[in-house]
């Protein structure tokens, strides 16, 4: 079956999300190549970044480089005490946080600049979708049109620490709270085979902030409702699909300055399911 084409379903956890950037790698070094990319979370933005054409070196100086924690502002103690404003805002005092973007939101844009190159959609180099969700309505939502960067924003928008991004009318915020791993997704984009990567294993230690904690007590609810759902797309698409799952437990979801340890264990997982992948890959690989 010449001219097949090989997506990537890339899911979210965080900086075990960093497991997808090895994953990319071990990929290349066997030539097999990459046609489509859907992302939720971390995945969309290793996934976007690289679909912009920027490389893996590139991206990779770009995570260590730039204190994501102070970005994003994340709570390094209390919850409340470090989201401040946005904490007090959303959850005490009703303000209407659709009338307009924040700072932060901006900040959050400009910051996936460096990633998307300024980009849209229509001039990337392969098919590339988000999968994000409403707030309003609780619909998943695909972004696969205009500004990357806003996108982006949209796609690391936790709930109840930032403030939902604004995409063509509807609020959004992270897809990783009803789809983990977009695996329909790459399908939908035209893959005729896809190679998923799931990295929302909960760390087997707890955080050491509040928001870590509320952030693995969330991955916790979804496990097994992810497992479910992964075990349904391989009994519905069988030979089609293949599941990575690299080994990143004792990555902290807030490790963000750590890149090596879990591309290490994405390298490791993808050399471990090589033969399988090449097997569903290999008209193309030839």
């Amino acid at each position: 079956m010449p001219g097949l084409k090989i997506g990537l379903a890339l899911g979210g956890g965080g900086a075990r999300g960093y497991a997808h950037l090895g994953v990319i790698r071990s990929l290349k070094r066997h030539s097999i190549p990459i046609d489509v990319i859907a992302g939720t979370s971390m995945g969309a933005v290793i996934g976007g970044a690289y679909a912009c054409g920027i490389n893996l070196h590139k991206l990779e100086l770009l995570l260590k480089s730039i204190d994501l924690n102070k970005l994003l502002r994340f709570p390094r103690s209390s919850l409340l005490g470090l989201m401040g404003n946005t904490a007090q805002e959303m959850l005490f005092q009703g303000r209407d946080w659709r009338v307009k973007d924040t700072e932060r939101t901006e900040n959050l844009i400009e910051f996936f600049n460096l990633f998307s190159q300024r980009k849209a959609f229509s001039e990337l180099r392969m098919p590339f979708a988000i999968a994000a969700v409403d707030v309003d309505t609780g619909e998943e939502v695909v972004l696969k049109n205009g500004s990357v960067s806003r996108a982006l924003a949209s796609a690391i928008a936790i709930p109840g620490i930032h403030y939902p991004v604004k995409v063509d009318g509807r609020f959004l915020v992270d897809g990783g709270v009803i789809n983990k791993v977009p695996v329909e997704l790459a399908f939908a984009l035209g893959a005729d085979v896809v190679i998923a990567v799931d990295v929302s294993t909960p760390t087997l230690r707890g955080g050491v902030s509040s928001v870590e904690i509320l952030m693995q007590a969330e991955s916790i609810m979804m496990r097994e409702l992810n497992q479910v759902k992964l075990k349904s797309l391989k009994d519905q698409y069988g030979g089609r699909y293949v599941l990575l799952q690299p080994s990143v437990n004792d990555v902290r979801t807030l490790a963000l300055g750590d890149v090596e340890t879990p591309a290490r264990a994405g390298e490791r997982e993808t050399e471990r399911r090589i033969a399988e992948i090449k097997a569903l890959v290999v008209p193309r690989s030839v």
